[in-house]
């Protein structure tokens, strides 16, 4: 392990697993303990996504275990630093007791600064739960285009448990204190036989490579370094076996994959499948294309009309095989609230449904109390009247706070 502070007060190392190893030491080394460890847990129950999240504690040797967030930011503004910390006070209820650079980090992977050491920050209020706890529910489905024969979509929900794939339903639920779930849409392309091909080969391998990076979701450090990881494995599997097949020759698929756990999603996208959060009537785009078009499109140069109209939309400058040299997928985490409904798609979705048709299906799905399943056949359903011509897949999932039992 590699120290990173030896200090009065405390001793943290980073280990080779990448996790933060933090033990408490000196005048009040269990209280210290204690409040740091009940901050990080209300924090992430409230939805803060700049603080680590806490893996284990141990109270017998003061041991707090904890993800990293990335390397001191030596050279950020105290402006940007102070913005950091009235975050905290203003949306979160805390007050951090050393609210200086010194206490933030950047996290690389996120492309976000973050706080640490909370041993002496001051809960404002207690009247938010310090334990949230969250249910998902989803439904899955596929339905084959008019255009050809055969489906080049394909999608996949499972759990890990120590480094080993658990199957799930594609129409099911967990509650996510205790399990994570998985899911992913993927569309081929690469003719006849390579398009369906590689699609099953990106969410098949999907199962045995993420498992063997995560081990479970309980004791993952890092896992949007691990879906990277795991993506580029993908790229480099697929490339291999079209290489000993001529028939096979380029073919290659998009990703959208979801990975949720406690009060997170982190989520890997490649090419031009989707992933949408729609909260509190607003629906967000999470992902974005990787195409030019796409690009103009998140830079405010074309609206939604235009860029669905426009010639090479469908041209993708990033996908898992084919002929990708190197694969760069987006990568991002989201907090989870209660009511909070996702939505993972092969663009078979996108020709059929603009931004406020989505927004419509699952804003009267909610008015109507519906099952996610009966939501999901809606989407897919009228996605297929609309255009149909395209395979046309989809994870619809929706996010609510666990039931007493």
């Amino acid at each position: 392990m590699k120290i990173a502070k030896d200090g009065v007060r405390a001793k943290v190392r980073v280990g080779y697993d990448g996790k933060v190893y933090k033990e408490f030491r000196g005048t009040d080394a269990d209280k210290r303990f204690e409040n740091e460890a009940r901050v990080l847990k209300l924090l992430e129950s409230r939805g803060c996504d700049f603080v680590p999240r806490v893996i284990e504690t141990d109270p017998e040797s003061l041991l707090l275990v904890t993800t990293n967030v990335g390397h001191p930011a030596d050279k950020i503004s105290e402006e940007k630093a102070k913005e950091l910390f009235t975050r905290l006070e203003k949306e979160y209820g805390v007050v951090h007791d050393d609210p200086f650079p010194r206490n933030i980090t950047y996290h690389q992977q996120r492309g976000v600064f973050c706080v640490i050491d909370f041993e002496l920050a001051t809960i404002l209020s207690d009247d938010w739960s310090e334990d949230l706890r969250l249910d998902i529910e989803w439904a899955g489905m596929t339905r084959e285009g008019r255009r050809k024969p055969g489906n080049d979509d394909s999608l996949a929900v499972f759990s890990s448990l120590e480094g080993w794939e658990t199957k799930q339903p594609f129409v099911g639920s967990v509650h996510l204190s205790g399990e994570g779930v998985v899911m992913a849409v993927s569309d081929g392309m690469g003719g006849v036989k390579g398009g369906a091909y590689a699609s099953f080969l990106a969410v098949s391998e999907l199962r045995r490579f993420l498992p063997a990076w995560l081990g479970d979701f309980r004791g993952s450090a890092d896992p949007l370094a691990i879906l990277r990881a795991t993506v580029k494995d993908l790229h480099d599997y697929i490339i291999r076996r079209a290489s000993l097949n001529p028939e096979l020759s380029g073919m290659g698929a998009t990703l959208a994959c979801g990975l949720f756990f406690r009060t997170e999603m982190h989520f890997a996208h490649v090419g031009d499948s989707r992933i949408y959060r729609w909260r509190k009537g607003e629906l967000e785009q999470l992902s974005f294309d990787h195409s030019q078009v796409g690009r103009l499109f998140r830079e405010g140069k074309l609206n939604e009309r235009e860029a669905r109209m426009h010639p090479r939309r469908n041209i993708l400058n990033q996908v898992i095989g084919a002929n990708c040299q190197f694969v760069r997928p987006q990568m991002g985490t989201v907090s989870l609230k209660p009511g909070d409904w996702y939505l993972f798609c092969s663009d078979g979705v996108v020709d059929g449904l603009w931004n406020h048709h989505i927004s419509e299906i699952i804003a009267r799905g909610v008015d109507s109390n519906e099952e996610v399943e009966t939501v999901a056949n809606a989407l897919l359903n009228r996605a297929f009247d609309n255009a149909g011509k395209d395979d046309t897949t989809l994870f619809l999932v929706r996010i609510s706070e666990q039931a007493e039992e």
